[in-house]
């Protein structure tokens, strides 16, 4: 059996003064990501959906039941 899972991740589309906020979201973004490598999901897909304000990511994963 295969489980699926999914990442979403909401990225600010900022101005020079908001970098910070928008690189913190960048980070929680790895962290995720890593957290379901950790747990045995593979990195299969990643959408990027660009918008005026954000920017969405949705990360799909995959993992092999043992």
């Amino acid at each position: 059996m295969q489980y699926i899972d999914t990442v979403t991740t909401i990225v600010p589309v900022v101005d020079e003064d908001s970098i910070p906020r928008q690189l913190n979201k960048i980070g929680e973004r790895d962290t995720d990501l890593r957290s379901r490598t950790k747990q045995g999901y593979r990195l299969t897909h990643t959408a990027t959906i660009p918008g005026p304000q954000f920017t969405t990511f949705v990360d799909t994963f995959v993992r092999d039941e043992n």
